[in-house]
């Protein structure tokens, strides 16, 4: 019993092996199949597309509308491809239904299409109108309308709620099911890049011990000075223009110890050390220094006061280009006022410029100069300390040093172990964090 039950079991399998071989041949084979030459002279389209429909073993129905003769000369196509040379050369329609192919005259085929069309806009002007509201969780609900129009209809609509941060969709149930895929697509949270800047003052003979060579390194033109008058509506610009350089430290450089050495010789001064947070693609805005008042007058002869800020300013935009690299749009400013009889000078320098470093890795910015003019005391040694009597084995020497603004800008990535969150390494296989 078992034999034959074997025995029936190899029947069975050799002969679906067999068939499936014999079809699989049968379809290559008519797939492959290639007419070798194919001329026509003034033949009658229908029984040339008779031909081609026995050759492809499909249906192929030609419209009504479809007359005339063909001539043509083929060598080595098949079927299918004879058929579409036909309806291209002799501006004819190629549609495939299921089951069998149409053949129909051009123009017919797009006034078909303009008809279809307009039923299905003229349908969906009959479907009645869902509302849905989408809570947007990591983004600015009003940042998502322009994307969200583009998939609506000319009967959609769309409004934010800004005190729960969501979107109101109106609109047929197609698009609305689409503008929620889209919102889930472009509401990821955005990532987080710390600016950590140092503003130091350092006297210019020095500036190579920071491993910096700015003879090396193209300067940026910045704009002029500007003479703001007081009991005037007008502004009027000076001559001086600001020559900016930028370079990065190397990521094998200690830039804090070498920092730390020259403040501690008094040959840099740190001014300010500010940090601050912000998202991909948004400016952090860093000032030092102060609002200075001004007084005009308006074209009605009233009082105004515009406050204009002094200082350094650092305006930074950083985008993350890829993985580990940061580009960053740097905008420094340095400005400084002065009284003039005709009203106040304000001396600003500033300029543009952007920079790709690695994370973690810090752009220089330097060429924001000042002089500084002092009354060096030097004589003999011991003897001009000596009290009173010093003043005869000493002389007063005036000196004119220069002072460097440099800027050192350091971005980082915001990871989750900096915001005090657990990676998925911590909370286990699968487990997700808020």
């Amino acid at each position: 019993m078992r034999i034959n039950n074997l025995k029936i079991r190899k029947t069975i399998f050799l002969l679906t092996t067999w068939f499936f071989i014999f079809f699989a041949l049968q379809a290559l084979g008519q797939q492959e199949k290639v007419l070798k030459s194919l001329t026509l002279q003034n033949a009658e389209i229908h029984s040339v597309l008779s031909f081609l429909a026995e050759e492809g073993k499909t249906n192929i129905v030609a419209s009504p509308s479809v007359t005339g003769t063909v001539s043509l000369s083929l060598k080595g196509v098949t079927w299918k491809q004879a058929l579409e040379i036909i309806t291209k050369t002799y501006n004819l329609a190629l549609v495939e239904e299921p089951g069998y192919v149409r053949v129909l005259p051009l123009q017919d085929y797009l006034n078909e299409m303009t008809i279809t069309q307009k039923h299905q806009a003229d349908q969906k002007t009959l479907v009645s109108l869902q509302t849905e509201i989408i809570q947007v969780k990591n983004g600015t609900a009003a940042e998502l309308v322009k994307p969200v129009k583009t998939s609506l209809s000319d009967r959609g609509i769309v409004d934010v709620d800004q005190r729960t941060n969501s979107l109101i969709i109106r609109d047929i149930p197609e698009n609305v099911a689409r503008v929620k895929e889209m919102v889930k697509a472009l509401d990821k949270e955005t990532d987080q890049i710390k600016i950590s800047a140092q503003l130091l003052e350092v006297e210019t003979g020095t500036l190579t011990e920071l491993g910096i060579d700015w003879t090396l390194i193209p300067s940026l033109k910045g704009n002029n000075d500007m003479t703001i008058q007081q009991n005037a509506n007008q502004l009027s610009e000076g001559d001086k223009v600001a020559n900016f350089t930028y370079s990065t430290v190397q990521t094998d450089f200690d830039l804090q110890t070498t920092i730390s050495a020259m403040v501690q010789s008094d040959k840099a001064k740190i001014i300010a050390h500010p940090e601050i947070t912000t998202l991909d693609n948004k400016e952090a805005f860093i000032q030092m220094g102060q609002k200075v008042p001004i007084k005009q007058f308006d074209a009605s002869g009233n009082t105004v006061i515009t406050f204009y800020e002094v200082g350094t300013i650092l305006k930074v935009t950083p985008h993350i280009t890829s993985e580990g690299r940061i580009l960053m749009r740097l905008r420094p400013e340095r400005s400084s006022y002065q009284f003039d009889p005709n009203g106040v000078i304000i001396n600003t320098n500033n300029a543009e410029t952007n920079v790709v470093v690695n994370d973690g890795q810090t752009a220089v910015i330097g060429g924001l100069t000042t002089q500084e003019e002092r009354n060096l005391r030097k004589g003999i040694p011991i003897l001009m300390n000596i009290p009173l009597l010093g003043y005869l084995f000493s002389y007063t020497k005036k000196e004119i040093v220069s002072h460097d603004l440099v800027i050192f800008v350091t971005p980082t990535i915001v990871t989750n172990e900096m915001r005090g969150l657990k990676s998925s390494l911590d909370t286990g296989a699968g487990a997700q964090v808020e």
